[in-house]
């Protein structure tokens, strides 16, 4: 298997964390807070390179936690991932992979972002993001 290979037919070639917001005055994180947690998966971007497809995709998001009325804690993070399709590929297939694939492994990736950078701002805890299945996140939307 080659590595940044997703599924057949794309291929990720790479990431960046587009902004990083933190609001923070929790020093040791506790399970009992009120946390609450936010996702926006942007349309993504195509355009045609040679004989192959290149997109990006944008994802947005947003967690707080409310321990006291002085404890609470907001990150807002969009992270932005590159992929690129095989050779010769059709666009539509790609456009499918890149908005249902594309987008897990962007939330994985982010995932564990999230779980870095507040293990660093906190004395003691961090936040883990739920698994987000993209498949209902877009049925959602549609209802």
């Amino acid at each position: 298997m080659e590595l940044n290979m997703i599924a057949t037919g794309i291929e990720l070639v790479g990431t960046t964390v587009k902004s990083l917001t933190i609001d923070n005055s929790i020093v040791d994180a506790e399970r009992d807070g009120k946390r609450n947690f936010g996702i926006n998966i942007n349309e993504p971007e195509f355009q045609q390179t040679d004989n192959k497809w290149f997109a990006q995709i944008l994802i947005d998001f947003e967690i707080d936690i409310i321990q006291t009325e002085e404890q609470k804690c907001s990150v807002k993070l969009s992270v932005e991932g590159a992929f690129l399709s095989e050779e010769n590929a059709d666009m539509e297939t790609f456009k499918e992979l890149v908005i249902v694939n594309g987008a897990a492994a962007l939330i994985g990736i982010a995932r564990g972002k999230i779980e870095a950078i507040t293990a660093n701002i906190f004395n003691n805890g961090k936040i883990v993001i739920p698994f987000v299945n993209v498949i209902d996140y877009y049925k959602s939307l549609s209802e």
